[in-house]
């Protein structure tokens, strides 16, 4: 019998900080954070033909961002408090979903935030394996 109801869920997690300095359009961050969102829902999808969980992406800067997706076809939930221009910032990224393991899910979400590392050169806090949901996303 398992105790743990994320095996029993045959469920992964993972969770990511970075922060970043500089300044960018409130736009092309905004855009490349929804883009790293839906990038990680598909390919959990493409994976396991459904997605069974979250994803969700907090930036705190001046001002915050936050999403959130549980379910595709219904798109990102969106709280967008930043200014324009973002400057100086911090990004927490997690997702939890059945069907794919921890190590999956940190290769998907790793990959996609590509497109934010684009729009802002992320430095990530120390590599910590993160599979715990003790990421906090106060508010999210």
């Amino acid at each position: 019998m398992m105790e743990n109801s994320k095996e029993a869920a045959d469920a992964g997690s993972f969770g990511t900080e970075a922060h970043f300095h500089g300044s960018v359009s409130k736009k092309e961050l905004v855009e490349a954070a929804r883009a790293a969102v839906i990038s990680t829902a598909d390919e959990i999808v493409r994976k396991r033909g459904i997605l069974l969980g979250h994803v969700k992406l907090f930036i705190s800067a001046n001002g915050t961002l936050k999403l959130n997706m549980v379910d595709p076809t219904m798109g990102i939930d969106m709280d967008d408090k930043l200014n324009d221009p973002v400057v100086d910032g911090e990004i927490k990224y997690m997702a939890a979903a059945m069907g794919v393991s921890d190590d999956e899910l940190e290769n998907i979400m790793m990959n996609s935030l590509k497109s934010i590392d684009k729009a802002v050169k992320l430095n990530f806090k120390k590599h910590e394996h993160n599979h715990a949901h003790n990421v906090t996303f106060d508010g999210v």
